[in-house]
Order: C-alpha cells, then sequence, then structure tokens
C-alpha cells in the first residue's frame, strides 16, 4: 500500500521478518517519528523510502487514524469534491 501525505510518502508491506507485522518505509525520518516515535527507525538502501520501522498491526492502524485526523479538506478543490 502507499499513501502520500502533503510532507511524506509511505510504502506499507508484510514484514518479512518479524511475523504479524509490517513494514513501513518513508521518504521522511521525521515524519517516521512523529508516527512511530517508540519504534526504532533504521536506514535503508532504498533511495526513494530510505527510512523503515518495523510495526505491529495496531501500532499502524493508531498511526493511520493519526493520519487521518490531519486531513485539510479545505484544500480539496470543489471540483474534486463534486466528481467523487
Amino acid at each position: 500500500m502507499i499513501i502520500q501525505t502533503a510532507s511524506a510518502n509511505f510504502i506499507i508491506e508484510k514484514s518479512e521478518s518479524k511475523n504479524g507485522c509490517v513494514s513501513v518505509r518513508s521518504n521522511s525520518q521525521d515524519e517516521l517519528n512523529r508516527f512511530f516515535g517508540s519504534l526504532e527507525i533504521t536506514i535503508t538502501e532504498d533511495l526513494f523510502y530510505a527510512y523503515e520501522v518495523l510495526s505491529c498491526k495496531q501500532e499502524f492502524a493508531n498511526a493511520m487514524i493519526l493520519m487521518v485526523k490531519e486531513i485539510d479538506y479545505s484544500e480539496f478543490s470543489e471540483f474534486s469534491l463534486q466528481m467523487a
């Protein structure tokens, strides 16, 4: 799954190293720290998603809730709302 916010991009995949967890990679270490502050952030070799955390599904769900709460609907144009 790919998530794009105003300040970062995230890619979420099943963790190969930790059963029952997801790998969350991002181009922003600051945003990973903000959403997953208690988890260890590692640096990857991926040029586009250089930072990674391994998160249990509940921690990931909590981060998603924060992301949704931060949506600024005033930035959506009237046209895009009419097309929905």
